[in-house]
């Protein structure tokens, strides 16, 4: 998941979206106390626990290969295999984006460094590509927690949003080169080479498949064999446990890092604030009150995620704050994907802008590059990805 504000940030989300649940409940005529009983229903819901349950596990599971030593395998094997050094430097920061782990970012810093050093990058380009790349995936990855957020809050399945946002990941991809990597310096006649024998090159992809196949499977299971995700997360850490004879310390010290409370309070805070909603009847006021005003729902489908993005750095925080309250924008008889994809890449825009994000702010310092420099080279990509978004929203309109 990407990193974003502290423990504290993180209380102030979830307290304010229950005190909000509750001021909506008593203005639409509930009283405090059925408002507290759908509190603790919504709480204790079947798929509410199992939403918690399959975030938990998600982060269980990569707190369980860092434990393993399955990123520095992932490092070496990388370092084996990549030649080129366009690739060299953006391959790590792509390859822990699927990851979802706090401050990730700085996990393939090191790796983007030294090749950074050997073409004369500056810090800020070497900022640029290692933030950039390390997030590119997060628009439409599964394992991130505001993908499954999204899939609980919006009742479609986590395949369905894949499906409609992956234009985004592949726009993020191209313009994050395009810009990144123009007027790449050359490789120096004294850059050094690693032999390039066909028993490395075997061993380097034995590495890397042995390092990241739990999260192949996991992949596989959900998106091709359509297993239930609770399940093929549970199946795979197990297995994973067991193949790697695991010693219970490691286990219970990657578990104890996965069960943040903020985290689980901001899921549950958030299938609350969608279930005041619903059945307060405010949902329906949405609508109106936005026409009332003069905003149009395109608009507050861009704004509203972006603003609480960059003011909190996380995308589940703008997943869970602002798509239940958005979701009759995004609904007429079915869902609307072009409107999630909108609602979507506003939030991630402010979230990769967000001053607090914790990601930028590590690999600034890591690199030692000046921020304002950083956000020049952000502006443009972070625009343009935006602006595929709108063309393929209004294309759709076109030909719908």
């Amino acid at each position: 998941m990407a990193a974003g504000p502290s423990n504290k940030g993180i209380r102030y989300i979830w307290i304010g979206m229950l005190a909000i649940s509750l001021i909506v409940g008593l203005l639409f005529g509930m009283s405090p106390f059925s408002v507290l009983v759908e509190f603790v229903k919504t709480a204790l819901h079947v798929d509410t626990l199992k939403l918690v349950g399959i975030i938990i596990l998600v982060v269980f599971l990569g707190n369980l290969l860092k434990e393993r030593g399955h990123l520095g395998q992932l490092t070496r094997s990388l370092e084996t295999l990549i030649r080129a050094p366009r690739v060299s430097i953006i391959l790590p920061s792509a390859f822990m984006g699927l990851l979802p782990m706090p401050a990730g970012a700085l996990l393939s810093a090191h790796m983007v460094d030294e090749p950074g050093d050997r073409v004369g990058l500056s810090p800020e380009r070497k900022t640029f590509l290692n933030y950039w790349f390390r997030h590119v995936w997060e628009y439409s990855w599964p394992l991130y927690p505001a993908m499954i957020l999204a899939s609980a809050v919006l009742d479609v399945p986590v395949r369905e949003i894949i499906l409609h946002l992956f234009p985004l990941p592949l726009a993020a991809i191209a313009f994050g080169a395009l810009f990144g990597l123009r007027k790449f310096p050359p490789r120096p006649a004294n850059s050094p080479h690693r032999e390039r024998g066909s028993r490395s090159q075997y061993l380097g992809l034995r590495d890397l498949f042995t390092s990241i196949w739990p999260i192949l499977a996991v992949i596989l299971l959900v998106l091709v064999f359509k297993v239930e995700y609770v399940l093929a997360l549970l199946i795979i850490v197990t297995v994973f446990i067991v193949l790697g004879s695991i010693r219970p310390r490691k286990i219970g010290r990657a578990l104890r890092q996965s069960l943040s409370p903020g985290m689980i309070l901001l899921i549950l805070s958030a299938m609350i604030f969608k279930r005041i909603l619903e059945i307060s009847g405010a949902l329906a006021f949405v609508p109106d009150f936005f026409g009332r005003i003069g905003l149009s729902p395109l608009i507050a489908l861009f704004a509203t995620p972006f603003l609480v993005a960059i003011l909190t750095g996380l995308t589940i925080a703008f997943v869970g704050g602002t798509f239940p309250l958005l979701l009759p924008l995004m609904t007429q008889s079915d869902l609307n994907f072009t409107y999630l994809m909108l609602a979507y890449v506003g939030g991630f825009s402010g979230m990769l802008l967000s001053p607090v994000h914790l990601c930028l702010l590590f690999s600034t310092e890591y690199f030692r590059a000046d921020l304002k420099k950083v956000y020049r080279l952000l502006y443009l990509p972070v625009s343009l990805v935006v602006l595929t978004a709108l063309a393929i929203l209004f294309l759709n309109k076109l030909f719908a």
